[in-house]
């Protein structure tokens, strides 16, 4: 892992892979570690860049953030670090809508954008989720708002054919120890970015929107009229997926990701600055080093 000093974060990442450069942002209460299953494909030929956001796991906050445009503000300043003039973006879920933030506020900054089971507005369904998930961490035990999520999150026959895996998944949770303070900062954040029936900040850069079929978080019906609202946009449902296709059918899925990244995208050495800049060869130094 490396570390730098951002203006509200000392910043966590991880550096892997060879190619064009991916920042991935992580979803409710997860670290980089949330990545694990599709890395191996999508580290061939991207090169990933594995932040924690602001609060969680080992980014540690020196201002806690006020909305998404805190989270993505931090992203910016870890491109900036980095040296980087432009990157693509996948986020899921909570990530997802960061991203979508991002691409929103930097479109200059992204080259292409992958929004995974995620949304651009509440309905009165997903507040509803929303209020589930802040009374289950208030008032009860972290065990029990890990298992929400993996419930809540995984298709039916995922959940039957991985049930020791995912009580794995849970028990590792509680292990990382994520403040539910730090949780329930990023759902006040979430809560605060668009209201049904507004009109969310355009998006106007190549997107590509995924969605799993059995997602009870966020339905795969609110990703889908997302896209219809990005111009030009591209939506795929993963038949069979949950919340996190990149965790049940990376198989799948990264194809997808890695074809509409690297599809006709590629830029020349010098503009894409990736990955010769002082900055990126010392973080994937000390990262290879941790290992």
């Amino acid at each position: 892992m490396a570390w730098t000093e951002l203006t509200d974060v000392r910043c966590c990442y991880e550096v892997v892979g060879h190619g064009d450069p991916l920042l991935l942002v992580p979803g409710l209460g997860c670290t980089s570690s949330l990545w694990g299953p599709a890395i191996p494909e999508l580290s061939e030929r991207l090169s990933l860049i594995l932040p924690d956001n602001r609060g969680i796991g080992e980014s540690e906050p020196h201002r806690q953030p006020e909305s998404l445009r805190d989270y993505a503000a931090d992203l910016i300043e870890l491109m900036d670090h980095l040296q980087l003039e432009k990157a693509h973006v996948l986020g899921l879920s909570l990530g997802g809508m960061i991203a979508r933030r991002l691409a929103a506020d930097h479109p200059d900054r992204i080259d292409r954008l992958v929004l995974v089971s995620c949304t651009d507005r509440f309905s009165p369904y997903l507040r509803q989720v929303m209020k589930l998930l802040v009374g289950v961490l208030r008032k009860l035990p972290a065990e029990a708002f890990a298992r929400t999520i993996e419930t809540l999150g995984s298709s039916p026959e995922y959940y039957d054919a991985h049930a020791a895996e995912i009580d794995q998944r849970v028990a590792e949770k509680c292990d990382a120890a994520i403040p539910p303070r730090a949780i329930g900062q990023q759902l006040r954040c979430l809560a605060g970015e668009c209201a049904d029936g507004e009109e969310p900040d355009p998006v106007s850069v190549p997107t590509l929107v995924i969605a799993g079929q059995y997602d009870a978080l966020i339905p795969s019906c609110y990703s889908r009229a997302m896209a219809e609202r990005i111009p030009g946009s591209r939506f795929e449902l993963m038949e069979g997926a949950g919340h996190n296709p990149l965790q049940e059918c990376p198989d799948r899925v990264c194809p997808l990701i890695v074809d509409f990244l690297t599809n006709g995208v590629r830029r020349s050495s010098d503009e894409i600055r990736w990955p010769g800049t002082a900055a990126v060869a010392a973080a994937k130094h000390r990262t290879e080093g941790a290992g």
